[in-house]
């Protein structure tokens, strides 16, 4: 999967988004039914109805449609210099044309599911500020291998990002959190799902702040004192695996 959001600081139109047109050379076939030149050594044709004059603009070529059937796929040419081996590598002329589309020079690309960088390669090639985000190791290793030409300097970050959209929340383990999450589970241990009073459960983080949770409620549940004690700041699905061993 890919996706490639940009941010303009001079979008065009005033519409809110940036849609530039490309364009494809003429096909040979096209360009030599232009056979005739005139004075301005211009090629022209006038063999159609009416015999008026049809001029061969050399300016532009053809408008892209929605449908790209001129990029081959890696399935198609499978000794491209770019495989780097990523299951779901995508050719780098397709992200170029996605980036020349949606964005302009100067603007920032971001793929927050970067894979193997060819959206992040594609946009420094076209002179575009980029972020690339991926929580595969293998893929971090593989980023890092591809902008190693790269001749910008490249700032490499492995912290965890932190949530600012959320406001001033309360102490995670507050009493307006446990007898909320208390109702909304009905009492159970978010684990074992067995049943305790109130005094018996605990306010735990399902993604432990460590790794990036925050205090919010959506990240909270209750559980057992033994349940977790077992979890500790680990994620839930190793509680999981070790109460169905």
């Amino acid at each position: 999967m890919c996706v490639v959001m940009t941010r303009s600081s001079t979008t065009r139109g005033g519409g809110g988004y940036t849609f530039n047109k490309q364009y494809l050379d003429h096909k040979p076939e096209y360009i030599a039914r232009f056979r005739k030149i005139d004075d301005e050594g211009r090629k022209y044709r006038d063999d159609r109805p009416g015999g008026r004059r049809q001029y061969l603009d050399t300016t532009s070529g053809v408008m892209l449609t929605d449908v790209w059937s001129d990029i081959m796929s890696f399935q198609q040419a499978s000794t491209s210099t770019e495989l780097v081996g990523y299951p779901t590598q995508k050719p780098l002329a397709l992200l170029e044309r996605v980036i020349k589309a949606s964005s302009n020079t100067a603007d920032v690309v971001l793929d927050p599911f970067c894979g193997c960088a060819t959206a992040c390669v594609a946009a420094d090639a076209l002179n575009r500020q980029w972020v690339g985000i991926d929580i595969s190791a293998k893929a971090a290793l593989l980023v890092r291998q591809r902008i190693n030409d790269l001749t910008r300097k490249i700032i490499h970050r492995t912290d965890v990002p932190k949530r600012t959209d959320i406001g001033k929340i309360p102490l995670y383990n507050s009493i307006g959190n446990k007898n909320r999450l208390y109702g909304e589970q009905g009492g159970y241990c978010n684990a074992c799902n067995t049943h305790f009073e109130p005094r018996h459960l605990e306010v735990d983080h399902i993604i432990a702040r460590g790794k990036g949770g925050t205090d919010h409620i959506d990240n909270l549940q209750l559980l057992c004192g033994s349940c977790n004690k077992i979890k500790g700041e680990r994620g839930m699905e190793y509680l999981i695996s070790k109460l169905n061993h």
